[in-house]
């Protein structure tokens, strides 16, 4: 019979140990938020302007493979931004549905868009708009994202309510964080 050293089971042991907290610690790196090339205190970003069919809009940033929600009459939409080129401004946008069944929300896919500095229609049910592409290089102090809310929203003058990191709506603004860049809702018509 072949006898083991007690060394050999220890430093065996400990190897997988060892390995074991690697993996730990590489896991939990892939799950980080994506940083901009080349610097590591800011996170790329993307700003895009949804104009509503009733003429409404609003300007939302985002973080690149984040999420932005619409929400109007019951429908909800989520929207997740991935930039493919920055130097011409296009951006892939993957569009869910959301629906909630027994307290749990699930998300089935409706359309994935290649948007840019152009319009590009969008239509799912009660929430028609266009969209395009403001900003595909903007970056966001990472500070300030670890500091305030993931999100916030906002809702349009039509009720649409529309989350993102940073929300601008022809009524409502939110800018919790000193870096969103809206301006103002106009005072309305009377």
């Amino acid at each position: 019979m072949i006898k083991t050293h007690p060394i050999i089971k220890g430093t065996a042991a400990a190897l997988l140990i060892a390995f074991g907290l690697m993996m730990i610690v590489l896991a939990h790196a892939r799950h980080t938020p994506s940083t901009a090339q080349g610097q590591t205190d800011s996170i790329k970003a993307v700003k895009l302007r949804l104009n509503f069919a009733d003429g409404h809009w609003a300007n939302v940033t985002e973080v690149e493979g984040g999420t932005i929600t619409l929400e109007r009459d019951g429908q909800k939409l989520a929207i997740t931004p991935y930039i493919r080129d920055q130097s011409s401004g296009r951006v892939e946008l993957r569009v869910f549905q959301v629906t909630e069944s027994g307290g749990r929300e699930t998300m089935a896919a409706v359309d994935t868009l290649l948007v840019d500095k152009n319009s590009t229609n969008l239509k799912t049910g009660n929430l028609q708009l266009s969209v395009q592409v403001l900003d595909a290089d903007k970056k966001i102090p990472a500070d300030a994202l670890r500091a305030a809310p993931a999100q916030c929203c906002a809702r349009t003058c039509s009720g649409v309510l529309v989350c993102g990191v940073c929300v601008c709506t022809d009524c409502g603004v939110c800018s919790t964080r000193n870096w969103c860049d809206c301006n103002p809702p106009a005072p309305p018509e009377e």
